[in-house]
């Protein structure tokens, strides 16, 4: 059985899941603790996501779906599939930490919505919560100024229309009639944010938007 390690909010993960789920590719999922993270004590990669397929472990997102795809999905790449796979992980990904945590209070409120009603030891979790809302709001911060985004909310919509008028471009999904390994890729960057008021905000700015995102959920979450 593949073994996904993941963290809920983290949107390379949502990346492999929204595939591995797309494609109906049976799977666990464990949840890593964040900072100890000794659920990855089989591995020298300390960081998420981590593929366990028997003995094999592959590391970073991009490689976990290629290994995916090319082991047990077998679909056909597009022409256009690289370029759009790095406009997704060089440039989409790169708005959500600021938008999800622009203060330490909008933080700590956002990672309530990801962790849930998590089973375990309360203060254990409101711990790392709090823990979490300190550091990402810096983390987001250095994305910002390394990334030259000035405007995060603005920029991000202009993103979406740029994956609708282009991306889209017309079709029901970046694939034509059905969704593509880069229709899961967006889709899964983009639902680590579920909760937080971003997909709706994307979706009342550009509704045709909102409609894909609504056909890929169906098929990929």
């Amino acid at each position: 059985m593949l073994t996904l390690y993941q963290f809920q909010s983290c949107p390379f993960c949502g990346k492999v899941r929204a595939f591995l789920n797309f494609a109906k590719i049976p799977h666990d999922i464990v949840e890593v603790t964040p900072f100890k993270m000794q659920e990855l004590d089989f591995t020298d990669h300390k960081k998420v996501p981590v593929l366990r397929d028997g003995e094999k472990v592959v590391v970073e997102s991009a490689a976990i779906v290629q290994y995916l795809n090319d082991t047990y999905a077998h679909l056909l790449p597009g022409p256009k599939d690289k370029e759009w796979a790095q406009w997704v992980d060089n440039t989409l990904v790169h708005y959500l930490p600021p938008l999800i945590h622009p203060t330490i209070r909008t933080s700590f409120r956002n990672l309530g919505k990801v962790m849930g009603a998590k089973s375990g030891n309360p203060l254990k979790q409101f711990i790392v919560r709090l823990m979490g809302s300190l550091v990402m709001p810096r983390v987001a911060a250095k994305m910002k100024l390394k990334h030259n985004i000035r405007d995060t909310e603005a920029e991000f919509l202009a993103a979406i229309d740029h994956w609708v008028n282009n991306g889209l471009a017309g079709k029901a999904f970046f694939g034509g009639e059905t969704p593509s390994l880069i229709d899961t890729s967006v889709y899964g960057v983009l639902s680590s944010t579920a909760g937080m008021g971003i997909i709706e905000q994307a979706s009342t700015h550009n509704p045709t938007f909102g409609q894909w995102y609504e056909a890929t959920h169906a098929l990929a979450a």
